[in-house]
């Protein structure tokens, strides 16, 4: 008996999605890669930015008061040996 053979098609192998993915990747600029990061990790920068939130208290001062505590520190402080 006379084996049947089935046609092959032979595909010509392109780069990898991957491969392209890094390659577009490289080509943005730093501004660019970071909110690409930041859209890919959008949920975990927004469940932090919520923990830091409740974890700061919340202060009573006015700006006059928080500009007069500035002006007390700077008052007070060490200067820089020349």
């Amino acid at each position: 008996m006379n084996a049947v053979k089935s046609p092959q098609h032979k595909t010509i192998a392109g780069p990898s999605i991957f491969a392209l993915l890094v390659d577009d990747i490289n080509k943005m600029t730093e501004p660019e890669q970071k909110l690409l990061w930041m859209k890919i990790n959008k949920k975990k920068i927004s469940a932090y930015a919520k923990a830091i939130d409740a974890s700061v208290t919340p202060h009573n001062l006015s700006s006059n008061e928080i500009d007069a505590l500035i002006s007390e520190a700077r008052s007070h402080g060490k200067r820089k040996k020349n």
